[in-house]
C-alpha cells in the first residue's frame, strides 16, 4: 500500500523447526517478516536471493556450522553488510567472545527472552543517529 513502512525482513538459520518457528512467532507479532532456513547451506541461499535486512544465526548446525556461514556472507558483495545476530546455546564467555570477535553484531544465548531478541533485533537494523 502507499506510504506504508516496508518491513524489516530477518532470516532465520536453525536446523531446529521448533527454535525457528518460535523465533517466527516472535518476530511476525512485532512486525518484522520473517525468512525461514534449516541448514547452513540453505541460509547462505536464502540470504543470497533475499538479501534480509539482518541474519538470526544458529551456531551449530549439522551442514555447515554458524561461523561458517558468517563467513560465506561476507565473502559474498551482496551479503557482506548485512548485520548477523548468533542465536545460540553455546553461552560460555569463551563461545561469546567468538561470536563477537568474528564481528557479528550481537551473540544472544538460548534460551531467551522475547523481549532481547526483539530489541536486539530492531538496535542492529536501526541506523545510528548522527552526533
Amino acid at each position: 500500500m502507499p506510504g506504508e513502512t516496508p518491513k524489516t525482513r530477518v532470516l532465520v538459520i536453525d536446523d531446529d523447526p521448533e527454535v525457528v518457528d518460535m523465533l517466527g512467532l516472535m518476530l511476525r507479532t512485532k512486525g518484522f517478516e520473517v525468512l525461514k532456513a534449516y541448514r547452513g547451506i540453505e541460509g547462505v541461499g536464502v540470504a543470497r536471493r533475499e538479501l534480509p535486512d539482518v541474519v538470526l544465526l544458529d551456531i551449530m548446525m549439522p551442514d555447515i556450522d554458524g561461523y561458517e556461514v558468517y563467513r560465506r556472507l561476507r565473502l559474498e558483495e551482496e551479503t557482506r553488510d548485512i548485520p548477523v545476530i548468533f542465536v545460540s546455546a553455546k553461552g560460555h564467555d569463551e563461545d561469546v567472545r567468538k561470536g563477537l570477535s568474528c564481528g557479528a553484531q550481537g551473540y544472544i544465548t538460548k534460551p531467551f527472552r522475547a523481549a532481547v531478541l526483539v530489541d536486539k533485533t530492531r538496535e542492529v537494523v536501526t541506523p545510528e543517529p548522527p552526533t
